[in-house]
């Protein structure tokens, strides 16, 4: 995500932050390194690998590198420990909550909801996974795109 927005002609001037968050520590950990083997970032254009990585040599990993993201990347993104249960702080401009609404039941999806929802800017989104849906869940989104929520702009 960070590397997508970066990418877009004058990003580096914005104050562009992401929060990134997961409740398992372990998970933390790793994404603090921003430490991938290349096969993780295959996918990944070479220009973009050469721009946003850089490569190194781990001899003690089996495939003897890694591709690290470069400080103007990792710079970007905080890593945050995060329990979707605990209360959250906002505002913020979107929220990606994609393949996180599955694991739950009704009740639980519209807790989820009914927290984030206040925590958008007017006018922010929420994303949810492109198996996911808000059927049944009450709030004031408004359906953007398939699987993009907005907050009217009026909200308060």
């Amino acid at each position: 995500m960070a590397i997508a927005a970066l990418e877009v002609p004058g990003a580096e001037r914005l104050d562009l932050r992401i929060l990134a968050t997961d409740i398992a520590v372990d998970t933390l950990r790793q994404a603090v390194l921003g430490a991938y083997p290349p096969s993780r970032l295959e996918p990944v254009p070479k220009a973009l690998r050469e721009r946003w990585f850089e490569r190194r040599r781990e001899p003690d990993r089996a495939e003897g590198e890694v591709f690290v993201a470069r400080p103007e990347l990792k710079e970007r993104i905080v890593f945050r420990r995060l329990n979707l249960a605990d209360p959250m702080k906002g505002p913020l401009d979107v929220v990606f909550c994609r393949n996180v609404l599955i694991y739950f039941d009704q009740a639980t999806r519209q807790r989820l909801v009914t927290a984030v929802e206040p925590l958008l800017r007017p006018g922010g989104l929420l994303c949810v996974g492109h198996t996911e849906t808000l059927s049944g869940i009450r709030s004031g989104l408004a359906l953007e795109r398939p699987s993009v929520f907005r907050r009217p702009a009026s909200a308060a």
